[in-house]
């Protein structure tokens, strides 16, 4: 599995995910509209060179520096405390891992 950093594509119906990615939609970045998802380790299929590739620590970096801008909650509670950086990275682990 390759982590990538992409956006939308405009479809007649709306806005959709490219058909390249097969599991989209993760942690959007406001300041870029970009998204995170993955595509299978040596796909044999187009995918865009320009598309931004993550390892777990770069993806991580950029979670905390999303974190550090709009503080991702424990929780959904509109009062839930602010994840610190360790539980940041380790959601992001567990997400990398679950794939």
């Amino acid at each position: 599995m390759v982590i990538i950093e992409y956006k939308m594509h405009p479809s007649p119906q709306g806005m959709k995910t490219p058909d390249f990615v097969t599991d989209g939609g993760h942690w959007g970045n406001p300041d870029d509209n970009t998204l995170i998802g993955t595509v299978p380790d040596g796909a044999e299929y187009y995918v865009p060179d320009t598309v931004t590739t993550y390892t777990l620590a770069e993806l991580q970096a950029r979670q905390r520096a999303m974190h550090a801008k709009e503080p991702m909650k424990v929780g959904t509670e509109p009062d839930a405390d602010e994840m610190t950086d360790d539980q940041v990275d380790a959601v992001i682990k567990a997400w990398v891992d679950a794939r």
